[in-house]
């Protein structure tokens, strides 16, 4: 009967003991599915190259967008502006081989202290976008920089372009706005321009400007890398400045047919040559 008792004591101490031990931790293994599907929620939204700015391909032939988004948001247009600057130059009928004196504020590969003609003024602002040499056009044009500024916004208004607006002949400032819907109406009232034409798709440009004893050689390079991927583009400008984004306006042919293409407000080159290639 003792022994009974005592067994039956030993038993209950041996269970305490057990019951006090602390249990382990056991870390919570997540399944293959509920990985696979926290992949699926982080990605579920499709990537799309359009989610920023606006952009537009327009049909001269048939008068129709076949691809547009926000085509009639106002948007500044930065370095479009020189495009502007240059058809301004061109109506004002100015002497386009008359020297100008290069002085200014902007930046630009255009030697200070040089003449140059404006048709090689031209021919740097549109291929390389130079900022000086925009800023030397609109000083010298008849009338000067005022009557610059109102002969662009008079030929917009004439063309029918009322959201429209320049205030400098290189694009830096952001009041110089427009959207892709107009800038397919301005395109259309400069591509038979001769001037235009031969300058509006240029590749590249060396100048060759004396100074002194010196003569400075200047190489210029276009600033749009489509350029240099498609051979049917006649006309060329791009743009940037933190306000506008990547911008870039073409005249484009495919077989018979010509079309606009403009793509404004993109976050870096990269996204604006996707939507490019998307359009093209």
């Amino acid at each position: 009967m003792k022994k009974l008792l005592l067994a039956t004591l030993l038993a209950f101490v041996f269970a305490g003991v057990a019951d006090a031990k602390p249990k382990k931790k056991t870390k919570k293994v997540k399944s293959r599915s509920a990985k696979t599907h926290q992949v699926y929620k982080a990605h579920k939204t499709p990537y799309s190259y359009y989610a920023t700015g606006s952009y537009v391909l327009f049909d001269y032939d048939n008068q129709q967008f076949n691809d547009e988004h926000n085509r009639n948001q106002v948007r500044s247009i930065a370095s479009i502006t020189k495009m502007f600057t240059a058809i301004t130059v061109i109506n004002s009928s100015a002497n386009l081989y008359e020297k100008l004196y290069i002085a200014g504020h902007n930046g630009g590969k255009v030697p200070r202290g040089t003449y140059v003609s404006r048709m090689d003024l031209l021919k740097a602002m549109v291929m390389n976008s130079d900022n000086l040499a925009a800023e030397v056009l609109a000083n010298n044009h008849p009338g000067g920089f005022q009557q610059f500024l109102t002969d662009a916004n008079t030929y917009n208004r004439n063309i029918g372009l009322v959201h429209t607006e320049i205030v400098d002949s290189s694009g830096l400032l952001p009041g110089n706005v427009s959207t892709a819907s107009e800038l397919v109406l301005f395109l259309n009232s400069i591509k038979n321009n001769p001037v235009i034409q031969d300058i509006g798709a240029l590749r590249n440009f060396d100048l060759s400007v004396p100074k002194g004893k010196r003569t400075y050689h200047i190489k210029f390079h276009n600033t749009n890398p489509e350029l240099y991927k498609y051979d049917n583009i006649l006309i060329s400008k791009t743009g940037f400045t933190n306000s506008a984004g990547r911008c870039v306006m073409m005249l484009v042919e495919k077989g018979s047919k010509v079309y606009a293409l403009v793509v404004l407000g993109q976050p870096n080159v990269q996204r604006r040559s996707q939507i490019v290639a998307q359009l093209m």
